[in-house]
C-alpha cells in the first residue's frame, strides 16, 4: 500500500442553497453535467471499492445501514473474514464520498458525489494503511466476479498501489482483472504519489494492462508534483485538496493524493454506463480519451516533469459522448440511408468512426460503431451550405478525435472539421478558386493534420499541413493537370508521407513522397490512359505501394516500390474490376486489396505479397459494393470496410 495521503479536518456548515460549485467540480464541469443531464446520477449501477471499508452509517451517504435497501448495498471484510466491512480508518470512506456522497455545502461551496445514486460495494482489504497481501486483493476481485451480475457492478475502484513500472506489469491477480474487463467491468487504480522518477512510470495495479491508471491535478489544472506518471498513465482528475467524507463527528475532511483522483473517474464510468448500457470497457476508454482536455506536463508543473501530454477528465463531455454513442435506428451492419461518399477510421481503442455525405440532405454526417457492433445515430457536422461533403476523407488523431477533410460544393472550398471533445471546429483550409476535390487526410507524428487535394482551377496537386493552428499549403505537382484521385498516408515507422494521384494530362499514376523536408514526385505507371480509386499504404519494410483502377482497360492494378524502382502487376481484368480499391498490409507484410467488381456486382478481397507472389481471391459481398472505404483496427489488426447497397440505398459496414 502507498503511504496515507495528506488530510485536513473541518466541520460542515449550513451554507445557502444557492452556493457556488466547488473549484474542482467546475474544473471537470460537474456543474454542467448536472444541469444538462440531471437524470444521469448512477442510478441502478454499483461500484465496488476495494479499500479500508466504508462507514455505511455516514449521514452524507444517504442511508444509516448496510445491505439491501441501503447505499452500501453489500460487501465483505477480508481483513477480519466477516460480512461487516465497516471502515475504522477513513481512506475508503473518503473514496466513497467522492463517488456517491449526497449534495452538501461548506463555506459557500457545493459538493456532491459524481454518482450520488449509485450503489456502493465495500470490500475491506486493509485495516490501517498496512501491507496488503496479493491473496487478499485477489479474493476481493473474485468476490466482484461472483457478484457482478447480482448487484450490476459496473466499475471497481482501487486507490492503492506499490512499486514503479515503466510499462505494463502483472501479478497473481492480473487474470481476475482481465476477466472483469472482458465481462464489461471498468477497473481503475491510482497511479501513485511518489512523483516523477526515471524511468517514467506508475505503481501497480495501475500498471496492469487491464486497469485504467489515474493521476491527479490541482484546482488550477496543474499536474501535482507527487503524481507518478509515464506513458501508461491514462487520465488525470482532481486529487489535490479534495473535499469529501470523513469518520466520526467531523463529517467532512480534505484529502490529497491520486487515491482521490481515481474515484472521480470510476464514478464517471458508472454515469456513462447508465447513459448507455451498451458501452464496453474499450468504449469507455475511447470516450475518456476523446472527451477529455489535454494537459501538457511541463508548462506549469513543479519539480521533475515528463514533457508528455496527458488527458484530464471532463465529466460533462464524457457523459455527453456516452449519450451520443447510444445505438441509433439501424440494425447491425447498417449505417445510414445514402452515404455514397464516405470514409471510416478506427481510434486506438477499437471504436470505428464514420463520416459520410448525405446525398438527400446534401450535407456531411458523422457517427460511430462501438466495439459491440452497434452504430450510433448520426449527427450533422456542417450545414453551412446547400452542398457540403461530396468528397470526404477522415482520420483519427492520437487522442481519438476525428478530423474530416471535405469539399464545400457551394463555395468550391476545401474544409476541415475537427472534433474538439464536445463540438466540431470547422475552418476553410483553401478557398482560392475551385479547390478541395479528392481530399485525403492523415495525421503525422506531431498529431498535425495533413491533407492532399486537387485544385481544379489550376490543375495542381496540393498538400496542406496544419502546424500550430495555421495551415501551410504546398503545391506539390503542377505539371499539366495533376492531382485527381489523391490518397495520402503517413508511415509512423519512418515518418515518411506519400501521396498517390493521377496525372490526368498523361493518364499516369504518380506518387509524391515527402522525405527529409522536401517533396519528390515520380511516375509509377505510364502504361495507362487514366487511373482512379488510388489507395496507398506502406508495407512492413517501409516501402510505399498503391492499388488502383486502370480506367482505360477497366482493370485492377498494383504497384510497389522495391527500394529503387516501381514494379506493377495487373491483378484482375475483364469486366470493370478494381473500382473503389482499398489496400492494407498485415503486420507480417501480406498485402490485401478490397475492391468492387462492377460486372459481377461483388466486393472481393485479394491477398498476396510483393513481387510475383501469387494472389488469392475471396468474395466478401454480393449484390452491391460501390463507395468502399476501409480501416484497420489497431487493437487486433483486423480490417473493416464500408460499402453501399443499391436498391435499399444503404451504407453498410462489415468486417473482412
Amino acid at each position: 500500500m502507498e503511504s496515507l495521503e495528506s488530510r485536513r479536518l473541518m466541520a460542515v456548515s449550513a451554507a445557502a442553497a444557492a452556493a457556488m460549485w466547488s473549484t474542482n467540480a467546475k474544473l471537470i464541469r460537474q456543474d454542467q453535467q448536472i444541469a444538462e443531464f440531471p437524470l444521469i446520477t448512477g442510478k441502478g449501477q454499483a461500484i465496488a471499492i476495494i479499500d479500508t471499508g466504508i462507514d455505511y452509517n455516514h449521514p452524507l451517504l444517504g442511508s444509516n445501514g448496510f445491505g439491501k435497501g441501503h447505499k452500501v448495498i453489500s460487501g465483505y471484510d477480508f481483513v477480519d473474514n466477516d460480512k461487516d466491512p465497516m471502515d475504522t480508518y477513513g481512506h475508503g470512506t473518503a473514496v466513497a464520498g467522492i463517488i456517491g456522497a449526497k449534495q452538501f455545502t461548506y463555506e459557500g461551496r457545493k459538493y456532491r458525489g459524481i454518482a450520488p445514486e449509485a450503489n456502493l460495494i465495500a470490500l475491506r482489504v486493509d485495516e490501517a494503511n498496512d501491507e496488503v497481501p496479493d491473496s487478499r486483493i485477489e479474493a476481493a476481485l473474485e468476490w466482484v466476479l461472483a457478484h457482478r451480475t447480482e448487484f450490476n457492478i459496473v466499475a471497481v475502484n482501487i486507490s492503492f498501489g506499490a512499486g514503479h513500472y515503466e510499462g505494463t506489469h502483472t501479478s497473481p491477480y492480473s487474470d481476475e482483472m482481465a476477466l472483469l474487463k472482458k465481462r464489461g467491468v471498468f477497473v481503475a487504480a491510482a497511479s501513485g504519489n511518489s512523483g516523477v522518477s526515471e524511468p517514467f512510470g506508475i505503481q501497480y495495479p495501475a500498471a496492469d494492462k487491464s486497469v485504467f491508471a489515474v493521476g491527479a491535478v490541482d484546482r488550477f489544472d496543474v499536474i501535482t508534483e507527487w503524481t507518478e506518471r509515464g506513458p501508461t498513465l491514462d487520465l488525470l482528475a482532481p486529487g489535490d485538496d479534495v473535499t469529501t467524507l470523513g469518520l466520526g463527528p467531523r463529517q467532512v475532511e480534505i484529502f490529497s493524493g491520486t487515491s482521490f483522483a481515481c474515484p472521480a473517474v470510476v464514478a464517471t464510468a458508472a454515469l456513462m454506463r447508465q447513459a448507455n448500457p451498451n458501452l464496453r470497457v474499450q468504449d469507455m476508454y475511447s470516450i475518456f480519451s476523446s472527451g477529455s482536455k489535454a494537459n501538457f506536463d511541463g508548462d506549469q508543473e513543479f519539480g521533475s516533469v515528463t514533457k508528455l501530454t496527458f488527458e484530464r477528465l471532463d465529466l460533462r463531455n464524457s457523459v455527453a459522448l456516452a449519450v451520443a454513442r447510444k445505438p441509433g435506428p439501424f440494425a447491425a451492419g447498417e449505417v445510414a440511408i445514402a452515404g455514397n461518399g464516405n470514409d471510416i477510421a478506427f481510434d486506438a481503442d477499437g471504436v470505428l468512426h464514420i463520416a459520410y455525405y448525405d446525398s438527400i440532405e446534401r450535407n456531411l454526417k458523422y457517427l460511430t460503431r462501438e466495439t459491440d457492433g452497434t452504430v450510433s445515430a448520426a449527427q450533422t457536422i456542417d450545414t453551412s451550405g446547400n452542398d457540403v461533403g461530396g468528397y470526404v476523407s477522415m482520420a483519427v488523431d492520437s487522442r481519438g478525435r476525428p478530423g474530416v477533410a471535405y469539399f464545400d460544393g457551394s463555395a468550391g472550398d476545401l474544409r476541415f472539421a475537427h472534433f474538439n471533445g464536445a463540438t466540431w471546429d470547422i475552418e476553410i483550409v483553401d478557398g482560392r478558386g475551385s479547390v478541395g476535390l479528392y481530399p485525403s487526410i492523415t495525421y503525422d507524428g506531431n498529431d498535425d493534420a495533413v491533407i492532399s487535394y486537387f485544385r481544379k482551377t489550376s490543375g495542381d496537386l496540393r498538400v496542406a499541413r496544419e502546424t500550430a493552428g495555421a495551415w501551410r499549403i504546398d503545391t506539390v505537382d503542377y505539371g499539366g493537370n495533376v492531382g485527381r484521385s489523391t490518397d495520402i498516408a503517413w508511415n509512423k515507422r519512418s515518418g515518411e508521407i506519400a501521396v498517390a494521384y493521377e496525372d490526368s494530362t498523361h493518364g499516369w499514376l504518380k506518387v509524391a513522397r515527402y522525405v527529409g523536408g522536401a517533396w519528390t514526385t515520380s511516375a509509377v505507371d505510364t502504361l495507362t490512359l487514366g487511373v482512379t480509386h488510388t489507395s496507398l499504404a506502406f508495407d512492413s519494410a517501409n516501402r510505399p505501394a498503391v492499388s488502383y483502377y486502370d480506367i482505360y482497360n477497366a482493370d485492377l492494378k498494383f504497384s510497389q516500390f522495391n527500394g529503387s524502382s516501381w514494379s506493377t502487376q495487373r491483378l484482375a481484368s475483364k469486366g470493370a474490376q478494381g473500382l473503389y480499391t482499398q489496400l492494407y498490409f498485415t503486420p507480417a507484410g501480406v498485402a490485401n486489396i478490397v475492391y468492387y467488381n462492377r460486372k459481377s456486382n461483388l466486393v472481393l478481397q485479394l491477398t498476396g505479397g510483393s513481387g510475383n507472389t501469387a494472389w488469392t481471391a475471396k468474395q466478401l459481398q454480393s449484390n452491391g459494393g460501390r463507395y468502399i472505404a476501409l480501416a484497420v483496427d489497431p487493437t487486433d489488426n483486423t480490417a473493416t470496410y464500408s460499402w453501399f447497397q443499391p436498391g435499399v440505398a444503404k451504407l453498410r459496414v462489415a468486417d473482412v
